[in-house]
């Protein structure tokens, strides 16, 4: 018996080590799978839906090679949608059946497109020669574009591989379980053979020897009557007796809370019928806007070294364009004239991107610069083809309230939002009526004076100090809403960070007949007038940052929280 018992152990043993070493071995599957196409269309995009990309779990390989340059990049599906637009595509989707990817042409009436390569758009981009190989990870509301220069046909062999689980958690214990069996059947073994050696050794009888006689205290004590029935038994076997039934209840109890909880109590969530809302994910992601920003500084820097006003409209529009173009110009006439603040250069802050998804997007961030200066821009993309543009930049002069996370971005509401205490578009023209008239506006109660920079350099005090230094001349101010759109964004409080664009006109005459103004620095070198008997009229931007409180506040004041004052424009009295 032994040794059946060694041979069974033994068998065991080379089962289980054998089982285990197969499974790393013969039955080890593959560690990846790979899906290709070659597209013979001549679309010059290419579009791999996210949802294609997440068929199996992992990261993503994507390899792609075509003649000339290669270009990917990934973004939200309705992001590359949008860029692709009316031009040919090709769409790429992949088959669960034959674990294949399927291409099929979108036919497009464009014509001709534009290179995707530097779009705002993209999280990331990369490009090649011939061939691109990228490891990407990203998930099923994210879409790849593949493309060449936008016009020559995309790159036709494309290829996913995706990493397969071939681990093998069982071949470990099963080599382990197979070593100690076979350690197990070698004591068996030694153990079988030591008993069949002693059963072969001599057998010969000891004679027995007579017993002595027993003393009188080594005699065995009498015999305890055998217990009646019915009689009661002793305690400690009654314990025992006792104990048994109870922990075999015990036992029961437990094995009987099976996993399905179908005896006893069971942890089972509480179901809620309330109803999660669901909030678009921002326009952007931080990292994607550091990057826009850092591209947005590096362009502007440029034209501002250069003063070029084409170079800088391609990352400027709106209010802070024709305060750096005006400014270029004056600086052209006359190079004593100074510049505008340089562009910041700091890291980005703050970001706060509109949730809505159409176009025009907005996204309004801080960055720093220079002199411990902060300033707050509202960058804004008008469609899926243009680069995000900086319409507003003002210098804070106070904190900004609390505003949502980038990762969830802000509600961009409405010039005539009705939740505010002032509605967005009302703003520049009663702030404009406070500039000129200052405590006699009508409108003095609806703007915090505390902290109010811009009203205490450009305010009434400064136009009445301003006409008693032009006491042989007549000057005389206006106000009138700038072109630019007020940009709004909801913060925590309800409340909203509000941009607008105001539009200050000085025009000074001469106070007698015969005589005439002599314009200098900046207002002379864009009216092009060394002196002018008509008189001249200077136009100053400004640029305003204001924080309104909600309709439900008690204390609905506005407060100025940044401003950017300048002179855009000068001419001769007509």
């Amino acid at each position: 018996m032994r040794f059946v018992l060694a041979i069974v152990l033994f068998v065991v043993a080379f089962v289980a080590i054998g089982l285990g070493v197969a499974q790393r071995t013969i039955f080890l599957g593959p560690d990846h799978l790979t899906a290709t196409v070659d597209v013979d269309a001549q679309a010059p995009f290419t579009v791999l839906d996210g949802a294609s990309l997440n068929s199996h779990d992992g990261r993503q390989m994507i390899s792609i090679s075509g003649s000339g340059t290669v270009f990917m990049a990934y973004g939200r599906t309705d992001d590359v949608q949008a860029w692709v637009g009316d031009a040919s595509s090709t769409a790429v989707s992949y088959d669960a059946d034959t674990q294949e990817l399927v291409a099929d042409t979108i036919a497009g009436s464009e014509a001709t497109s534009p290179s995707p390569a530097g779009s705002d758009l993209w999280i990331q981009e990369f490009s090649g020669e011939d061939e691109l190989v990228r490891n990407i990870n990203v998930p099923a509301d994210v879409s790849v574009l593949i493309a060449s220069d936008g016009t020559a046909a995309a790159p036709g062999e494309i290829s996913v591989t995706w990493p397969l689980d071939n681990s093998t958690p069982w071949s470990s214990p099963l080599i382990v379980a197979g070593i100690g069996a076979l350690l197990l059947g070698l004591i068996a073994l030694l153990w079988a053979l030591v008993h069949a050696r002693r059963r072969h050794g001599p057998r010969r009888k000891t004679p027995k020897m007579p017993k002595p006689p027993r003393p009188a205290q080594l005699k065995p004590a009498p015999r305890r009557p055998a217990i009646a029935a019915g009689a009661p038994v002793s305690r400690g076997r009654r314990r025992a007796f006792t104990a048994l039934p109870l922990v075999l209840v015990g036992v029961v109890t437990l094995t009987a809370c099976s996993a399905d909880g179908s005896l006893g109590p069971s942890a089972t969530p509480a179901a809620t019928d309330a109803a999660v809302a669901e909030v678009d994910p921002p326009v952007v992601t931080e990292r994607q806007f550091t990057r826009i920003v850092s591209e947005i500084s590096e362009a502007v820097t440029a034209a501002d070294e250069a003063r070029d006003a084409t170079a800088a409209a391609t990352r400027l529009a709106g209010p802070a364009l024709a305060l750096r173009t005006a400014n270029y110009t004056a600086r052209g006439t006359d190079a004593a004239i100074p510049a505008v603040a340089a562009f910041p250069t700091g890291t980005v802050e703050l970001i706060l991107p509109q949730q809505r998804h159409e176009w025009p997007r907005v996204v309004f961030a801080t960055v720093p610069g220079d002199a411990d200066a902060e300033y707050a821009g509202m960058f804004v993309q008008d469609s899926p083809r243009e680069q995000y543009k900086v319409h507003y930049l003002v210098r804070l002069t106070q904190s900004v309230p609390e505003v949502a996370p980038v990762e969830l971005g802000s509600a961009r509401l409405a010039p005539d939002n009705k939740l505010l205490a002032y509605t967005p578009d009302q703003l520049a023209a009663e702030y404009g009526d406070i500039l000129i008239n200052g405590d006699a506006s009508e409108f003095a109660d609806h703007f915090d004076a505390e902290n109010d920079i811009l009203r205490e350099k450009f305010g009434a005090d400064y136009k009445t100090q301003r006409r008693a230094d032009l006491s042989t001349a007549t000057v005389d101010f206006t106000s009138q809403v700038g072109d630019e759109e007020p940009y709004a964004f909801a913060t925590n409080d309800t409340g909203a960070i509000v941009a607008v664009d105001l539009r200050e006109t000085e025009t000074v005459r001469p106070a007698e007949a015969g005589a005439a103004i002599n314009p200098s620095g900046a207002v002379k070198a864009l009216s092009g007038k060394t002196t002018s008997t008509k008189g001249i009229s200077a136009q100053y931007g400004m640029q305003v940052l204001f924080y309104v409180p909600p309709v439900t506040a008690d204390d609905q004041t506005v407060r100025v929280l940044g401003f950017t004052q300048g002179l855009v424009a000068a001419a001769e009295v007509a």
